[in-house]
């Protein structure tokens, strides 16, 4: 759903991948959770630099990655046809 959007977002496939973060989504996951981690910066953790003093984001990319968001989220909670 995520990926869809993006894809029709920002005019290009883009793919699901895991990513080597710390972040407390492991203990939705360990509770049966699902979760997400969605960035809406460039395609690596090394462009973005990330969770170092100096991360980093393309102003650009915020707009459409807000986008991306409120569109999967309106797809999650729609009611059914």
């Amino acid at each position: 759903m995520i990926t869809h959007r993006a894809g029709q977002i920002f005019g290009e496939p883009i793919t699901a991948k895991g990513a080597p973060l710390y972040t407390d989504a492991r203990h939705y996951a360990a509770a049966g959770i699902p979760i997400v981690l969605y960035g809406a910066g460039p395609r690596s953790i090394e462009l973005a630099n990330a969770h170092r003093a100096d991360e980093r984001l393309d102003l650009a990319d915020l707009p459409r990655a807000t986008e991306v968001i409120a569109l999967s989220l309106y797809d999650l909670l729609k009611p059914p046809a």
